[in-house]
């Protein structure tokens, strides 16, 4: 079985091989197409959760207080 540093060493041309510019300019233009476009109202719906979770503990909070005192 071949050593891997052999490997490296016969094949090492082919680590410095560049694709031509028109696959440069392939790559980029299918990695614009498939970018999302970015969402604004991501942290204001994190915003949103946040307060709707801290609402939700302070009634489950009151509850339980409520309850406790009878």
């Amino acid at each position: 079985m071949p050593d891997l540093f052999d490997f490296f060493k016969e094949n090492e041309d082919k680590l410095h091989e560049r694709p031509p510019e028109k696959v440069w300019q392939k790559l980029e233009q299918k990695l614009e197409r498939t970018r999302r476009p970015r969402r604004r109202g991501i942290r204001f719906l994190q915003t949103w959760v946040v307060a709707l979770i801290l609402l939700i503990l302070l009634m489950a909070a009151i509850a339980v207080w409520h309850y406790s005192r009878r």
